[in-house]
C-alpha cells in the first residue's frame, strides 16, 4: 500500500528524536556496561548466525550439486533430441521427396503414353477423314503435330514406321515419290526413296513383309525414308508386343550411340554420349474398333530417361540417388544435381550404407504388365535412395552449439549463485554486527518487551523510507528510454515516466495544400496518401535516429536528442529536414498517377526550433508520449509562418548549427517574423549545399526541374492517371461481359457485331436529337465484375491504344485558363469520386435506419433501386468518366453565345444549340473510330446493345454540361421534377427507375464540372481564377461583351444562389451519394458566404495581377526593341 507524504515526513522526524532521547537516558551509564551489553548480545547473535550458517553451508552445496548434474543431464539431453529431431528431419524430407519423384515421375510417364495414344489416334482419324487406305497414308502438317507430341513428351524426336505386305511393296514406290514433299513442307529436301546404306536398302525382291520409316520429326541430317527396322530385333519385338497388347510399349535401355545408329539426331542433343535413351513404341490402327482394327504401324518416340526426373524437386536438394532397374537385364543409376537427373552410369551405383531408406515402385503404365512381360515387353522399377550428400544438408553443428549453451548458461547461473552468495554474507555480517549494536543499546535501557515495542515502529519507518527512495523520490534518469523500448512496465504502473532534455531539436512539418486537396479526395485516397509519406518520413527517422513524436492531422512532429541525448541534434534535424522536403516532393509526383490531379502540387512546410523539452508519458487512456514546454510552441510558431518547401529555424536552432561549424548552413531571413506570445523573432532559411542542388535553399525554390520540364512531366503524369482510371475501369466492363457470357452458356448468347464500328451516320440530324429522357441501364451483378476485374489481362495493345487516345486528346485541347485538359482531368477526378460513393443496398439501408426522424430521409426512399443501375453497370461508369475526359475537346475560350454571335460556321452545322458540347462529342469520337482504335473498341463495346448504351450515354452526358442554355436547362429541371415528383406515373417500374437514373447522371456531370465550388475554398479560388482569367483574356481579344471584373463578383454570387446550391440539394436529394451530398452542399454554402465576405477584395487582386503581369510583358517586349 502506498502511504501518504504526510507519513513520510512525520517518519523522517520522529527517528532523529527518538535517537536524541536514546542518547541523553544514556549518558548516565558507564561505558563499561555498555560495552558489555554490547559483548554479550554480539556473541548471542553470532552463536545464533553460527548454527545457521552450518545449514545454509549444507544446503549450499547441495544446491551446487543438484545444478551440476542438472547442467549434465540438460546438455546430454539437448544434444539427444536435437541430433533425433536433425534424423527424423533428414528421414521425412527424404520420404517426401523420394514419393515426389516416383509419383511425378510416373505421372510423366502416363503423359507420355496419352499424348502418343493421341498422336496414334490423330493419325487414324486423319486417314478415315482423307479416306487413304493403309499403308498409303500421310499425316498432314507434320511439323506443327511434331511440334506439339515433342513438346508434350519431351522427346528428341519420332518416326512413323508403316506395316508392308509383300503385295503392297510395289505401289509403295510410286506413293513415295508422290507424297514425300507433302509432309515434309516447305523445306528444299527431297528425300531420296529406299537408299541409306547399301546394307539398309529395302529389298522388294524379299517376299517378307517390311516396316519402312516414312516420316520423322525433326527430320535427320541422314536421309533414313524407307529405311525398314523389321530387321532390327528390338524393334521387331517390342513393335508385336505394342500391337498385340494395343497399348504402348517402352523398349529397352539403351545408350546413346546405339540409339543414334537409327536416330541420327540424338547424338546433337544428348549431354554425353552414353545418355540412356529408350524408344516408345505406340502401336496404329486402321480404326477405333478394339474388335475390328489392325495394327498397320507404329510411332516410334526416342525418350531420354534423364527428362523423367528433372524438376521434380527443389532445386536446392542433392544427391538422392534413382536407381532405374529393367526385366531386360539394363539398370542405370542417376544423381539429383540441383533439381537435374545427372547420368552416373550402369549398374546400381548408388550409396550402399543408405539402402535401408530405399523407396521403390514400379514404372510402367501397362494395363496387364504380366501379359506384357510374357509378350517380351520390359518392365521397370525405379529405386530412391539418399546420400551422404542428401543427410549433410539437414545435419549441422547446431546440437553441440546448444549443448554447451545450455552447459554456459547453468555454469553461469552457478557462478552467479556463488557471488550473491558472497555478497549475500558479506551484507549480513553488516547488518547483523548493526543490528546487534542497536539490540544491545536498546535491551540496556527498556525491558525486553518495550524494546520489541520501540523497534517495530522504528523498522516501519525504515520500510517507509526505502518505499519513498524507490518511487516517488527516485531518479527517473534513463526511464524514458526504457519506456519507449518497452523493458519498465512495472516502473509505468507505479510511478510517472518523465524526465527533462536540455538539449533536443524539435521538427513540425505540414503539409501545404492538404486540406484544399483532401477535399476533393475520398477518405481512403487522404489516408492512403498520408500513410505512404509519414511512412516513408519514418524510415528515414529509424536510419537518422530521430525520434517521431506523433502527428497531428497532416502535421509531423519528431525530435532529436532524446531519448538518448546527442551533442549533434540541431545537425541532424536539419540534414533530416533537408531530406524530407526531397523525399516529398519526389514522392507528391510519382504519386499524382495514382491519387490524381494536383497530387503533386502538395508541398511541405518546416519549422525547426532548439531549447529544452519536458518529455514523458501521460498515462490515462490512450496513453501516449509528449512533448512539453516553450520550445514545441515556438516550433509550431516557426513551422506557421514558413514557406513551402523550405526549412525554416529560431535563431536558437541557428546558434546550434554556428557552434557545429555549420553556420553557413543558415541564412537569415530578410524580415523578422511576429509569432503569437513571442513578439518578434528573428529567423532563418536552411540552406545545405551538397553535390545535388539544394531543395531547403535560400532561394525559395520549389522543385529541381524547369517550368518546362514541370509542365511536360506534369502532363505526363496527368495522361498516366487518366490511363490507370480508363484501365480499371475498362478491366471492369471486360469482366462482366464476361460474367455474362458465362451465364448465358447454354441458353441466351450475346449478339455481337464486329469488331470495326462506323461512326454514327451523320445528315439525319445532331448529337443533340440524339438525347432521350429515359436511358435504359441493365442490371447486373456488381460484385461478380469486380471479382473478375482482378483477373483481366487488357494486353499491352489495348494500353498503348488507351494512352495514344489520352494523349492526343490532351493534344486537342485549347491552352485556355479554365477550359483546358487539366480542369477535365479535374471533372474526371470529381466523376469518379461520386461514382466510387454510390451507395450498395446494405449502405442505404443503414442509412435509412439512422435517418429515421431526420429532415433528410425523404431522399432515401430514392436511392434503393436507384444506385444499383449507375453503380453496378461499369459500361455506365465508363462511360460518363470517358465524357469527363472529352467534354470540352477543342472549346475555343468563349461562350456558345458569342461563338454564334460571330456566326461561327459550327454553329449552322449545329443549330446554334450546344455548339461546343456538341463539337466536342464529334473530335472525340470521330478519333475513336479510328483504325488505330480497333482493339480499345472492341474492349469497349462488343454487341450492339453496349454500342448504342455507349454512344448515347456519351452524347447525354456531354450535353449536360451546357447549362447556359435557358430552353435546354428548364426541360432538363422538368425531367427532374418529373422524375422525382410524389405524382404516380403511368409507366413501369423500370421505366420509373431508368428516369431517374438518366436524370442523376446528367446532374452527376454538371457538378463535376463545377465541382471547384463545392470543394475548398482554396480550389475554388484556384479555378475561379482561372475562368476569371480566360474571360478577361476573350474581353482583352474582343470577343466578350463587357469587362468581367466589373460584374465578376455579383455573378459569382448569383451563380451560386441559382445553381451551384440548387444544384447540390438535388444530389443530396436523390440519396444516391451518401455523405459526400452533405459535403459537396456544405462547402457550396460556405464557399458563398467566404465569397460574400471576400469576394470582391479577390476580384480586385486577380485584376491587379493580371494588369501587373501585361506590364510585366510590356516592359520585356520593349527592353527587346530597344536591343533590337
Amino acid at each position: 500500500d502506498k502511504v501518504p507524504l504526510s507519513d513520510y515526513e512525520s517518519a523522517s522526524e520522529e527517528e532523529p528524536g527518538l535517537v536524541m532521547t536514546m542518547n541523553s537516558e544514556t549518558e548516565g551509564h558507564t561505558s563499561d556496561d555498555g560495552s558489555s551489553n554490547t559483548r554479550d548480545e554480539v556473541a548471542r547473535v553470532e552463536e545464533i548466525i553460527a548454527k545457521e550458517t552450518k545449514v545454509v553451508n549444507r544446503w549450499r552445496f547441495v544446491v551446487i550439486l543438484a545444478m551440476t548434474l542438472v547442467a549434465a543431464g540438460v546438455m546430454a539431453a539437448t544434444y539427444i533430441i536435437m541430433n533425433q529431431e536433425e534424423e527424423k528431419a533428414f528421414e521425412n524430407a527424404f520420404q517426401q521427396y523420394a514419393s515426389t519423384l516416383v509419383e511425378s515421375s510416373s505421372f510423366t510417364a502416363e503423359t507420355i503414353q496419352e499424348s502418343c495414344q493421341d498422336f496414334a489416334d490423330q493419325m487414324t482419324s486423319s486417314a478415315k477423314s482423307l479416306k487413304h487406305t493403309w499403308p498409303y497414308v500421310t499425316l498432314p502438317d507434320l511439323d506443327i503435330h511434331g511440334a506439339n507430341l515433342r513438346k508434350q513428351t519431351n522427346s528428341v524426336g519420332f518416326a512413323i514406321i508403316h506395316f508392308l505386305s509383300a503385295q503392297q511393296k510395289q505401289n509403295w514406290t510410286p506413293y513415295v515419290l508422290a507424297n514425300a514433299p507433302s509432309w515434309y513442307g516447305n523445306s528444299s529436301f527431297l528425300p531420296v526413296p529406299y537408299v541409306l546404306t547399301e546394307t539398309l536398302q529395302i529389298q522388294f525382291d524379299s517376299p517378307s513383309p517390311q516396316w519402312p520409316i516414312w516420316q520423322a520429326d525433326p527430320w535427320p541430317v541422314q536421309p533414313v525414308t524407307n529405311l525398314d527396322m523389321k530387321p532390327f530385333d528390338t524393334v521387331q519385338r517390342n513393335g508385336l508386343a505394342a500391337s498385340q497388347l494395343g497399348e504402348g510399349v517402352m523398349g529397352e535401355i539403351e545408350d546413346n550411340n546405339n540409339i543414334a545408329y537409327a536416330f541420327p539426331t540424338v547424338g546433337s542433343v544428348a549431354p554425353r554420349p552414353d545418355e540412356p535413351h529408350s524408344i516408345f513404341y505406340q502401336p496404329l490402327y486402321n480404326n477405333f474398333s478394339l474388335t475390328e482394327r489392325q495394327a498397320v504401324g507404329l510411332v516410334l518416340v526416342v525418350l531420354r530417361w534423364g527428362l523423367f526426373f528433372n524438376n521434380k524437386i527443389p532445386k536446392d536438394v542433392n544427391g538422392i540417388h534413382l536407381v532405374l532397374e529393367s526385366s531386360c537385364a539394363n539398370v542405370v543409376t542417376y544423381e539429383i544435381v540441383d533439381g537435374i537427373a545427372v547420368y552416373k552410369g550402369k549398374g546400381d551405383l548408388s550409396d550402399k550404407s543408405y539402402k535401408s531408406y530405399e523407396m521403390s515402385a514400379p514404372f510402367n503404365t501397362y494395363a496387364n504388365s504380366e501379359q506384357a512381360n510374357e509378350l517380351g515387353a520390359c518392365l521397370f522399377l525405379l529405386k530412391v535412395y539418399p546420400s551422404s550428400t542428401t543427410e549433410d544438408e539437414y545435419k549441422s553443428a547446431l546440437p553441440i552449439v546448444l549443448a554447451i549453451v545450455v552447459g554456459g548458461i547453468f555454469v553461469s547461473m552457478v557462478l552467479s549463485f556463488l557471488a550473491y552468495d558472497r555478497f549475500q554474507r558479506q551484507r549480513n555480517k553488516k547488518v547483523v554486527a548493526n543490528a546487534a549494536n542497536s539490540n544491545a543499546l536498546v535491551t540496556s535501557l527498556f525491558p525486553e518487551n518495550i524494546r520489541d515495542r520501540l523497534l517495530k515502529p522504528v523498522d516501519s519507518v525504515k520500510d517507509n523510507r526505502t518505499k519513498r527512495n524507490n518511487s516517488h523520490f527516485k531518479s527517473n534518469k534513463g526511464h524514458i528510454k526504457t519506456f519507449l523500448e518497452g523493458e519498465d512496465e512495472v516502473a509505468v504502473l507505479d510511478q510517472p515516466i518523465a524526465d527533462l532534455f536540455t538539449d533536443v531539436t524539435v521538427m513540425m512539418a505540414d503539409l501545404t495544400g492538404f486540406t484544399a486537396w483532401s477535399s476533393q479526395r475520398e477518405p481512403s485516397q487522404v489516408f492512403s496518401l498520408l500513410e505512404i509519406l509519414f511512412g516513408s518520413l519514418d524510415q528515414m527517422a529509424k536510419r537518422r535516429r530521430v525520434f517521431k513524436v506523433e502527428t497531428v492531422g497532416d502535421c509531423y512532429v519528431c525530435v532529436a536528442g532524446l531519448p538518448e541525448p546527442r551533442k549533434d541534434h540541431a545537425q541532424v534535424m536539419a540534414r533530416f529536414a533537408r531530406e524530407t522536403i526531397r523525399k516529398v516532393q519526389l514522392l507528391v509526383k510519382q504519386l499524382e498517377t495514382t491519387f490524381g490531379p494536383d497530387t503533386g502540387d502538395l508541398g511541405i512546410r518546416i519549422g525547426l526550433h532548439s531549447g529544452v523539452v519536458t518529455a514523458g508519458v501521460l498515462r490515462g487512456d490512450r496513453a501516449r508520449f509528449q512533448l512539453f514546454g516553450d520550445t514545441v510552441n515556438t516550433t509550431a510558431r516557426i513551422e506557421s509562418s514558413g514557406q513551402r518547401n523550405r526549412v525554416h529555424m529560431s535563431q536558437d536552432t541557428a546558434d546550434c548549427l554556428a557552434k557545429a561549424g555549420k553556420g553557413h548552413w543558415a541564412v537569415q531571413r530578410d524580415t523578422k517574423i511576429t509569432a503569437k506570445g513571442k513578439g518578434e523573432m528573428q529567423t532563418y532559411w536552411l540552406s545545405i549545399k551538397d553535390n545535388a542542388q539544394s531543395v531547403a535553399s535560400g532561394d525559395g525554390s520549389n522543385n529541381w526541374w524547369g517550368d518546362a520540364e514541370v509542365e511536360n512531366n506534369k502532363l505526363e503524369r496527368l495522361i498516366d492517371w487518366q490511363v490507370e482510371v480508363f484501365t480499371r475501369l475498362l478491366k471492369q466492363v471486360v469482366a462482366q461481359r464476361k460474367a455474362i457470357e458465362k451465364s448465358n452458356q447454354g441458353s441466351q448468347h450475346l449478339v455481337r457485331i464486329p469488331a470495326l464500328i462506323d461512326s454514327v451516320e451523320k445528315g439525319q440530324g445532331t448529337c443533340l436529337d440524339e438525347v432521350k429522357e429515359i436511358i435504359s441501364l441493365p442490371e447486373f451483378d456488381a460484385s461478380v465484375a469486380q471479382s473478375m476485374a482482378e483477373d483481366v489481362e487488357l494486353g499491352d495493345t489495348v494500353i498503348d491504344q488507351i494512352r495514344s487516345y489520352i494523349r492526343t486528346i490532351s493534344c486537342m485541347y485549347r491552352s485556355n485558363g479554365f477550359h483546358n485538359f487539366e480542369h477535365a482531368c479535374h471533372v474526371t477526378m470529381s466523376v469518379t469520386k461520386l461514382l466510387s460513393r454510390i451507395q450498395t443496398p446494405s449502405d442505404l439501408l443503414i442509412e435509412e435506419e439512422t435517418s429515421e426522424g431526420s429532415d433528410n430521409s425523404d431522399s432515401v426512399k430514392f436511392a434503393p433501386s436507384l444506385a444499383p443501375r449507375i453503380a453496378r453497370d461499369p459500361l455506365t461508369q465508363f462511360s460518363m468518366v470517358f465524357s469527363a475526359l472529352v467534354h470540352d475537346v477543342d472549346h475555343t475560350g468563349v461562350p456558345n453565345s458569342m461563338l454564334i454571335k460571330e456566326n461561327e460556321p459550327l454553329c449552322r452545322l449545329y443549330n446554334e444549340k450546344s455548339v461546343a458540347e456538341q463539337h466536342s462529342i464529334d473530335l472525340a469520337w470521330n478519333l475513336l473510330q479510328a483504325e488505330e482504335y480497333v482493339d480499345l473498341r472492341s474492349c469497349i463495346y462488343a454487341t450492339q446493345a453496349e454500342f448504342e448504351r455507349f454512344r448515347q450515354l456519351v452524347v447525354q452526358v456531354v450535353l449536360a454540361t451546357d447549362i447556359m442554355d435557358k430552353d435546354l436547362k428548364q426541360l432538363r429541371n422538368q425531367r427532374w421534377e418529373k422524375a422525382f415528383s410524389e405524382k404516380v406515373m403511368e409507366e413501369s417500374p423500370q421505366d420509373t427507375v431508368n428516369r431517374k437514373a438518366t436524370i442523376v447522371i446528367e446532374h452527376l456531370i454538371q457538378a463535376s464540372d463545377v465541382a471547384h465550388t463545392m470543394q475548398h475554398w482554396h480550389v475554388y479560388l484556384k479555378w475561379n481564377e482561372r475562368f476569371f482569367r480566360e474571360c478577361y483574356q476573350a474581353w482583352k481579344d474582343g470577343r466578350a461583351a463587357s469587362d468581367p471584373s466589373l460584374n465578376w463578383y455579383k455573378g459569382e454570387i448569383g451563380f451560386f444562389d441559382f445553381y451551384i446550391i440548387p444544384l447540390a440539394r438535388k444530389l443530396q436529394k436523390c440519396g444516391v451519394f451518401g455523405v459526400s451530398s452533405d459535403e459537396y452542399l456544405n462547402y457550396a454554402l460556405k464557399n458563398r458566404q467566404e465569397w460574400e465576405n471576400r469576394g470582391q477584395q479577390v476580384v480586385e487582386e486577380m485584376l491587379q495581377a493580371i494588369l501587373s503581369e501585361q506590364e510585366e510583358d510590356i516592359g520585356e517586349e520593349t527592353e527587346v526593341f530597344r536591343n533590337e
